[in-house]
């Protein structure tokens, strides 16, 4: 899968995470998976953004598996109440208040 951008002004870093994020979070066996980002406009705070996002990852792609997260980008996630179909088990909760 690839991801372009190339102005960080009009493609701000934080659609381009959310973009990865989700692409990396997807169902789909990690071994057949690859996400390549092109950045023609070369802009640090892109690749910044990218590198931090990729710490995030870690523990993201493992709660939307862990708890069949649906909706994988984390900024449209996080932007309302817990949604899971364990979303009472406080376990669940804990995690997504961690995650958030």
């Amino acid at each position: 899968m690839f991801v372009t951008t190339a102005d960080p002004v009009l493609e701000p870093p934080i659609l381009t995470v959310n973009t990865v994020l989700s692409l990396l979070a997807v169902d789909y066996p990690a071994e057949k998976l690859a996400c390549y980002v092109s950045d023609d406009g070369a802009s640090p705070l892109t690749f910044y953004s990218l590198v931090e996002a990729s710490k995030f990852a870690k523990l993201w792609v493992t709660f939307c598996k862990k708890y069949g997260v649906h909706v994988r980008a984390p900024f449209r996630y996080f932007s309302g109440e817990p949604i899971s179909s364990q979303d009472t088990v406080p376990e669940f909760l804990q995690e997504w208040t961690r995650m958030k």
